[in-house]
């Protein structure tokens, strides 16, 4: 690991190798995976990530893995998420399964530039309403599905992107949920400094033509799950840390 040149003066990070790429994955973070180390897996640190989704041995990594597969998005990636995603679960699951579950939002919001498939996942699992039928510890039924909501409204909203933010435009709710509709509104706010900052136009008209249809069509149902807080800094905090309480 380290620097290489690549002009005179010009300093370009190196391609992690797959030793390296798997001591990323299972290494302990207080503040989270180095999302700008994950941007240098290159295609045979992919191939290994998408090797240790798949294998329940590395279940201890499996949130960081597949917030690297969403990173570096390789072949085959979406396929990876989505059947982790489609594994049936019932009762009570541990807390390694709980967390990638939490990081699966992320994953697909990182995927999405890539990948109309993961944003199309996102809306659906935005508009869920039935409950995933495990549980873990006192996360339940209509409290997983608020978590998963107002994750997956976070995770479109930092993409930036226009389709994004129709997505959160087309969103069906409850109109009583009050706490949903602040954290939607809040994520819309997101969503037009996350465009800003990229340099994207966040103008939301509706999806058109086949792809987006197809897309849609293709990602099918999410895992599910639901909660939320209109103020930005809270807002962003209920969508990812807020899952955990």
């Amino acid at each position: 690991m380290g620097l290489i040149l690549s002009a005179p003066g010009e300093a370009v990070a190196q391609t992690l190798s797959v030793d390296e790429t798997v001591t990323l994955v299972r290494g302990v973070y207080y503040e989270g995976m180095p999302e700008e180390q994950a941007e240098r897996i290159g295609p045979d640190g992919c191939a290994q990530l998408i090797e240790m989704l798949a294998d329940p041995r590395e279940s201890r990594s499996h949130a960081q893995v597949l917030l690297a597969i969403g990173i570096c998005h390789p072949s085959g990636g979406f396929e990876a998420i989505r059947d982790w995603a489609d594994t049936p679960r019932e009762g009570e699951i541990d807390r390694a399964t709980f967390r990638t579950w939490q990081a699966l939002p992320a994953a697909l919001g990182h995927l999405a530039r890539h990948d109309p498939r993961a944003l199309a996942r996102l809306e659906a699992q935005l508009n869920e309403s039935e409950a995933p039928t495990w549980t873990f510890r006192h996360h339940r039924g209509a409290r997983l599905v608020s978590q998963s909501r107002r994750s997956a409204a976070t995770c479109l909203a930092r993409t930036g992107m226009p389709e994004a933010g129709a997505a959160l435009d087309r969103v069906r709710g409850d109109a009583s949920d009050q706490r949903f509709r602040d954290h939607l509104e809040g994520a819309r706010r997101l969503h037009r400094e996350s465009a800003g900052g990229l340099g994207l136009d966040a103008g939301r008209g509706a999806e058109t033509g086949r792809g987006a249809e197809a897309a849609r069509a293709e990602a099918g149902r999410p895992q599910t799950g639901r909660d939320a807080d209109p103020a930005r800094d809270a807002y962003i905090r209920g969508g990812f840390q807020g899952m955990a309480r």
